[in-house]
């Protein structure tokens, strides 16, 4: 199928390839302790408004709404039930709102569980932070 002039649509530069990282980040939860996908959650919900704490993986996240002013406690319970798809959802989202919130979490994994950070999915993880920090230090 032949492009006419009038087809191409510019698209930045960001916005045509989609972040790993959410999804390095979903996967992450899956494979921690309960204790690590506590921070994970608490880390993510804190980036989040009302709005999208609502709407998020079909109002998963509302919860927090009610004790918004400590949304950092995620209890165990919360965190054994959430699915990697409900992080993945929360993630994207924390990555639009914030991306600084990753290397936060980052920094948290590396202090709570360092092995996790050497697993193959966390060095892909810190791989993508370092691709993410490199644009942004070019962009400047």
């Amino acid at each position: 199928m032949k492009k006419r002039k009038g087809d191409e649509v510019d698209v930045p530069a960001d916005a045509r390839a989609e972040s790993p990282v959410p999804a390095l980040i979903a996967r992450l939860f899956t494979e921690s302790s309960f204790g690590v996908r506590r921070r994970i959650v608490a880390l993510l919900v804190g980036v989040a408004g009302p709005l999208a704490l609502a709407a998020l993986a079909d109002g998963r996240f509302a919860r927090f709404l009610l004790r918004r002013a400590d949304a950092a406690r995620v209890s165990l319970d919360e965190a054994r039930r959430l699915t990697e798809g409900q992080v993945l959802a929360l993630a994207r989202y924390a990555w639009e709102a914030s991306p600084e919130v990753f290397d936060r979490l980052a920094a948290e994994l590396a202090s709570q569980d360092p092995t996790l950070l050497r697993t193959f999915t966390g060095a892909l993880f810190l791989l993508a932070l370092t691709a993410r920090a490199r644009v942004r230090r070019r962009a400047r």
